[in-house]
């Protein structure tokens, strides 16, 4: 199935809120609480994407095929003082049903392009320690552990891994 990869617009925000409450329901399944997860909305989604597409320093991109939008993406600026690291993949997220097609490593490539832009060259990414499937995808793309810290989403207290590039030359497709 072919598939796009491009910046998101202003009129994605409706689409990337449905994806993003879809795969946060599906990939954190059994990871976060069954009420938290039912309790995402993507209509607040929408209105926050639509503010983050409408006035941010973050690249954000969206993978397409037939059926639409399936994925998104987007990194910016690192925003907690990591470090050693001046950029960071924010969040990736690809529907179930879309996922193992290149997807994912077409929203990095461009998020990489996008940090590239605006003269970041290194990234960080943090993702929950029991997210097995994207701490191997992140391990595939060359990231390189960096440290854990906990993180407390809903009512769940969790611990989440960071993974980095130290030059963005480093991340493979």
């Amino acid at each position: 199935m072919v598939s796009l990869v491009r910046p998101a617009e202003l009129d994605d925000a409706s689409a990337i809120a449905r994806v993003h409450v879809a795969t946060w329901r599906s990939a954190y399944h059994g990871l976060l609480p069954d009420d938290f997860l039912a309790s995402l909305s993507e209509t607040h989604y929408e209105e926050r994407w639509r503010r983050t597409l409408g006035d941010s320093s973050a690249r954000i991109y969206v993978a397409e095929n037939v059926d639409g939008v399936v994925g998104f993406a987007s990194g910016g600026p690192e925003r907690a003082g990591e470090s050693g690291y001046a950029g960071e993949l924010y969040a990736i997220y690809v529907l179930e049903d879309a996922q193992a097609r290149g997807h994912g490593r077409r929203l990095v490539q461009a998020v990489v392009g996008g940090l590239r832009e605006v003269g970041l060259e290194d990234m960080i990414v943090w993702v929950l320690r029991d997210n097995t499937a994207a701490r191997g995808f992140y391990e595939r793309l060359g990231g390189v552990y960096v440290r854990s810290q906990p993180i407390t989403i809903g009512s769940a207290e969790l611990e989440e891994v960071s993974y980095g590039w130290k030059s963005l030359s480093d991340v493979r497709y």
